[in-house]
Protein backbone atom coordinates (compact mmCIF):
# COMPACT_ATOMS: atom_id res chain seq x y z
CA UNK A 1 0.00 0.00 0.00
CA UNK A 2 1.31 3.07 -1.28
CA UNK A 3 0.19 6.36 0.54
CA UNK A 4 0.67 10.19 -0.55
CA UNK A 5 -0.31 12.66 1.89
CA UNK A 6 -0.11 16.63 2.69
CA UNK A 7 -0.03 16.48 6.84
CA UNK A 8 -0.94 18.88 9.05
CA UNK A 9 -4.47 18.45 7.84
CA UNK A 10 -8.04 18.80 10.16
CA UNK A 11 -10.37 15.67 9.92
CA UNK A 12 -11.41 15.19 6.66
CA UNK A 13 -15.16 15.74 6.07
CA UNK A 14 -15.61 16.75 2.34
CA UNK A 15 -14.12 13.00 0.74
CA UNK A 16 -14.23 11.99 -2.50
CA UNK A 17 -13.72 8.85 -3.50
CA UNK A 18 -11.79 7.79 -6.90
CA UNK A 19 -12.81 3.56 -6.20
CA UNK A 20 -15.81 1.13 -5.42
CA UNK A 21 -14.01 -0.52 -2.80
CA UNK A 22 -12.84 2.44 -1.70
CA UNK A 23 -16.21 3.86 -1.04
CA UNK A 24 -17.06 0.40 1.21
CA UNK A 25 -14.38 1.11 2.97
CA UNK A 26 -15.39 4.63 4.21
CA UNK A 27 -19.00 3.31 4.58
CA UNK A 28 -18.45 0.58 6.51
CA UNK A 29 -16.06 2.54 8.74
CA UNK A 30 -19.35 5.06 9.53
CA UNK A 31 -18.19 7.88 7.28
CA UNK A 32 -20.54 7.61 4.79
CA UNK A 33 -21.85 11.13 5.52
CA UNK A 34 -18.04 12.42 4.78
CA UNK A 35 -18.52 11.30 1.10
CA UNK A 36 -19.19 14.32 -1.18
CA UNK A 37 -18.36 12.46 -4.60
CA UNK A 38 -17.90 9.13 -6.02
CA UNK A 39 -17.30 6.95 -9.58
CA UNK A 40 -20.57 5.92 -11.46
CA UNK A 41 -19.58 2.13 -10.39
CA UNK A 42 -19.25 2.96 -6.33
CA UNK A 43 -22.51 1.77 -4.46
CA UNK A 44 -23.91 4.71 -2.89
CA UNK A 45 -27.19 6.68 -2.82
CA UNK A 46 -28.29 7.84 -6.22
CA UNK A 47 -28.14 11.86 -4.63
CA UNK A 48 -24.54 11.32 -4.49
CA UNK A 49 -22.42 13.10 -7.12
CA UNK A 50 -21.12 10.88 -9.33
CA UNK A 51 -18.01 12.04 -11.14
CA UNK A 52 -17.14 11.93 -15.11
CA UNK A 53 -14.50 9.47 -15.94
CA UNK A 54 -14.71 7.23 -13.27
CA UNK A 55 -11.13 6.55 -11.77
CA UNK A 56 -10.21 9.15 -14.00
CA UNK A 57 -11.69 12.27 -13.97
CA UNK A 58 -10.71 15.36 -14.32
CA UNK A 59 -8.88 17.19 -11.81
CA UNK A 60 -10.32 20.75 -12.62
CA UNK A 61 -13.72 18.80 -11.75
CA UNK A 62 -12.70 17.47 -8.50
CA UNK A 63 -11.50 20.41 -8.01
CA UNK A 64 -14.56 22.02 -8.23
CA UNK A 65 -15.94 20.21 -5.28
CA UNK A 66 -13.01 21.47 -3.24
CA UNK A 67 -12.91 18.52 -1.16
CA UNK A 68 -10.65 18.11 1.52
CA UNK A 69 -9.58 14.66 1.04
CA UNK A 70 -9.37 12.64 -2.56
CA UNK A 71 -9.30 8.77 -1.92
CA UNK A 72 -7.38 7.47 -4.95
CA UNK A 73 -5.56 4.11 -6.57
CA UNK A 74 -3.20 3.19 -8.19
CA UNK A 75 -5.49 2.93 -11.04
CA UNK A 76 -6.50 6.71 -11.34
CA UNK A 77 -3.31 7.99 -13.32
CA UNK A 78 -0.41 9.43 -12.06
CA UNK A 79 -0.78 12.48 -14.12
CA UNK A 80 -4.30 12.57 -12.81
CA UNK A 81 -2.77 12.41 -8.93
CA UNK A 82 0.08 15.35 -9.68
CA UNK A 83 -2.27 17.71 -10.75
CA UNK A 84 -4.83 17.40 -8.25
CA UNK A 85 -1.96 17.53 -5.48
CA UNK A 86 -0.74 20.39 -7.36
CA UNK A 87 -3.96 22.29 -7.50
CA UNK A 88 -3.35 21.90 -3.71
CA UNK A 89 -5.95 19.11 -3.09
CA UNK A 90 -4.80 16.40 -0.02
CA UNK A 91 -4.07 13.25 -2.29
CA UNK A 92 -4.37 9.55 -0.38
CA UNK A 93 -3.53 6.57 -2.91
CA UNK A 94 -4.52 3.33 -1.30
CA UNK A 95 -3.86 0.11 -3.01
CA UNK A 96 -5.48 -3.33 -1.78
CA UNK A 97 -3.97 -6.40 -4.07
CA UNK A 98 -4.40 -8.53 -1.13
CA UNK A 99 -6.71 -9.74 1.79
CA UNK A 100 -4.04 -8.05 4.48
CA UNK A 101 -4.16 -4.81 2.19
CA UNK A 102 -7.58 -4.19 2.59
CA UNK A 103 -7.17 -4.61 6.35
CA UNK A 104 -4.76 -2.30 6.01
CA UNK A 105 -6.87 0.14 3.84
CA UNK A 106 -9.69 0.20 6.41
CA UNK A 107 -7.11 1.42 9.19
CA UNK A 108 -6.04 3.63 7.61
CA UNK A 109 -9.16 5.29 6.09
CA UNK A 110 -10.22 5.48 9.94
CA UNK A 111 -7.13 6.93 10.96
CA UNK A 112 -7.45 9.68 8.04
CA UNK A 113 -10.72 10.25 9.05
CA UNK A 114 -10.53 9.83 12.69
CA UNK A 115 -13.44 6.99 12.71
CA UNK A 116 -12.80 4.04 14.64
CA UNK A 117 -10.51 1.31 13.71
CA UNK A 118 -11.76 -1.88 12.45
CA UNK A 119 -11.55 -5.01 14.19
CA UNK A 120 -11.28 -7.09 10.93
CA UNK A 121 -8.20 -9.10 10.45
CA UNK A 122 -7.24 -10.99 7.56
CA UNK A 123 -8.29 -14.72 7.30
CA UNK A 124 -5.47 -17.33 7.80
CA UNK A 125 -5.49 -20.11 5.27
CA UNK A 126 -6.32 -23.68 6.36
CA UNK A 127 -5.33 -27.19 4.39
CA UNK A 128 -6.84 -27.60 1.47
CA UNK A 129 -9.00 -30.30 0.80
CA UNK A 130 -11.70 -30.16 -2.24
CA UNK A 131 -10.48 -28.61 -5.33
CA UNK A 132 -12.86 -25.60 -6.73
CA UNK A 133 -13.01 -23.08 -9.77
CA UNK A 134 -14.78 -19.55 -9.54
CA UNK A 135 -16.51 -18.30 -12.18
CA UNK A 136 -18.08 -14.50 -12.94
CA UNK A 137 -20.89 -16.10 -13.77
CA UNK A 138 -22.65 -19.24 -14.98
CA UNK A 139 -21.47 -18.86 -18.91
CA UNK A 140 -18.08 -17.21 -18.60
CA UNK A 141 -15.07 -18.62 -18.47
CA UNK A 142 -13.91 -15.75 -16.27
CA UNK A 143 -11.98 -16.64 -13.62
CA UNK A 144 -9.27 -16.04 -10.18
CA UNK A 145 -6.08 -16.68 -10.08
CA UNK A 146 -2.91 -16.23 -7.58
CA UNK A 147 -2.05 -13.09 -7.03
CA UNK A 148 -5.72 -11.07 -5.95
CA UNK A 149 -7.89 -11.39 -2.99
CA UNK A 150 -10.11 -13.81 -4.51
CA UNK A 151 -7.87 -16.50 -5.14
CA UNK A 152 -6.79 -16.31 -0.83
CA UNK A 153 -10.58 -16.40 -0.07
CA UNK A 154 -10.81 -19.73 -1.56
CA UNK A 155 -7.29 -21.01 -0.10
CA UNK A 156 -8.55 -19.37 3.40
CA UNK A 157 -12.06 -21.73 3.20
CA UNK A 158 -9.47 -24.75 2.18
CA UNK A 159 -9.99 -24.94 -1.18
CA UNK A 160 -7.67 -25.67 -4.01
CA UNK A 161 -8.03 -22.82 -6.49
CA UNK A 162 -7.80 -24.36 -10.29
CA UNK A 163 -7.11 -21.35 -11.97
CA UNK A 164 -3.94 -21.23 -10.07
CA UNK A 165 -2.66 -23.31 -12.82
CA UNK A 166 -2.89 -20.67 -15.23
CA UNK A 167 -1.11 -17.79 -15.86
CA UNK A 168 -2.00 -14.91 -15.33
CA UNK A 169 -4.16 -12.99 -12.29
CA UNK A 170 -7.60 -12.83 -13.96
CA UNK A 171 -7.87 -15.84 -16.74
CA UNK A 172 -10.15 -17.35 -18.84
CA UNK A 173 -10.91 -21.08 -18.74
CA UNK A 174 -10.90 -22.98 -21.65
CA UNK A 175 -13.74 -25.76 -21.66
CA UNK A 176 -11.37 -28.12 -21.87
CA UNK A 177 -9.38 -27.25 -18.87
CA UNK A 178 -12.56 -27.22 -17.03
CA UNK A 179 -13.26 -30.92 -17.98
CA UNK A 180 -10.05 -32.39 -17.47
CA UNK A 181 -9.62 -30.50 -14.04
CA UNK A 182 -13.22 -31.50 -12.99
CA UNK A 183 -13.34 -29.48 -9.80
CA UNK A 184 -15.10 -30.83 -6.36
CA UNK A 185 -17.22 -27.74 -5.94
CA UNK A 186 -18.00 -24.78 -8.29
CA UNK A 187 -18.85 -21.41 -6.96
CA UNK A 188 -20.57 -18.82 -9.34
CA UNK A 189 -20.24 -15.17 -8.49
CA UNK A 190 -23.44 -13.60 -9.51
CA UNK A 191 -23.88 -10.02 -10.37
CA UNK A 192 -27.29 -10.11 -10.48
CA UNK A 193 -30.10 -11.90 -8.30
CA UNK A 194 -30.52 -14.90 -9.73
CA UNK A 195 -31.80 -17.50 -7.51
CA UNK A 196 -29.13 -20.52 -7.44
CA UNK A 197 -31.57 -22.88 -8.56
CA UNK A 198 -31.84 -21.44 -12.01
CA UNK A 199 -27.92 -20.81 -11.92
CA UNK A 200 -27.73 -24.43 -11.29
CA UNK A 201 -30.13 -25.00 -14.46
CA UNK A 202 -27.95 -22.74 -16.66
CA UNK A 203 -25.19 -24.78 -15.76
CA UNK A 204 -26.98 -28.15 -16.61
CA UNK A 205 -27.92 -27.05 -19.54
CA UNK A 206 -24.38 -25.58 -21.05
CA UNK A 207 -23.32 -28.28 -23.31
CA UNK A 208 -19.85 -28.87 -21.67
CA UNK A 209 -20.29 -27.60 -18.23
CA UNK A 210 -23.43 -30.12 -17.97
CA UNK A 211 -20.71 -32.84 -17.87
CA UNK A 212 -18.91 -31.34 -14.50
CA UNK A 213 -19.46 -33.81 -11.73
CA UNK A 214 -20.00 -30.69 -9.07
CA UNK A 215 -22.86 -29.73 -11.98
CA UNK A 216 -24.55 -33.40 -12.01
CA UNK A 217 -24.40 -33.56 -8.40
CA UNK A 218 -25.78 -30.03 -7.52
CA UNK A 219 -21.90 -28.98 -5.63
CA UNK A 220 -22.52 -25.28 -7.07
CA UNK A 221 -22.20 -22.38 -4.61
CA UNK A 222 -24.19 -19.12 -5.19
CA UNK A 223 -21.93 -15.86 -3.81
CA UNK A 224 -22.45 -11.96 -4.46
CA UNK A 225 -19.39 -11.02 -7.01
CA UNK A 226 -18.63 -7.83 -5.17
CA UNK A 227 -16.61 -9.99 -2.41
CA UNK A 228 -14.39 -11.99 -5.10
CA UNK A 229 -14.23 -8.42 -7.55
CA UNK A 230 -13.86 -5.53 -5.39
CA UNK A 231 -11.28 -5.69 -2.60
CA UNK A 232 -13.30 -4.14 -0.01
CA UNK A 233 -14.97 -5.12 3.67
CA UNK A 234 -17.21 -7.64 1.94
CA UNK A 235 -14.18 -9.66 0.81
CA UNK A 236 -12.79 -9.90 4.72
CA UNK A 237 -16.30 -11.82 5.47
CA UNK A 238 -16.81 -13.52 2.47
CA UNK A 239 -13.83 -16.65 4.02
CA UNK A 240 -15.86 -16.85 7.19
CA UNK A 241 -19.36 -16.99 5.02
CA UNK A 242 -17.82 -19.68 2.29
CA UNK A 243 -16.86 -21.99 5.39
CA UNK A 244 -20.39 -21.71 6.74
CA UNK A 245 -21.55 -22.70 3.05
CA UNK A 246 -19.38 -25.73 2.74
CA UNK A 247 -20.45 -27.27 6.24
CA UNK A 248 -23.81 -28.03 4.71
CA UNK A 249 -22.68 -29.57 1.44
Amino acid sequence: MVCLSVTGQTSPVRVVSLAPNLTEMVTSLGGADRLLAVTPFCAAPDTMVRLPGGIQPEAETVLSLTPDLVLATSMTPATTRRQLQKLGLRVEVIDTHSLEDITRALNRIALLLHLPETVASSPTATPTSRSVVLLFGAETAYSAGCGTHAHEILEAAGLKNIAAETSGPWPQLGEEFLLSRDPDLIIVADYGSSAPQDILQTLRRHPVRRHLSAVRDGRVLVFPAGAFSIPGPAALRATAELRSRLSQL
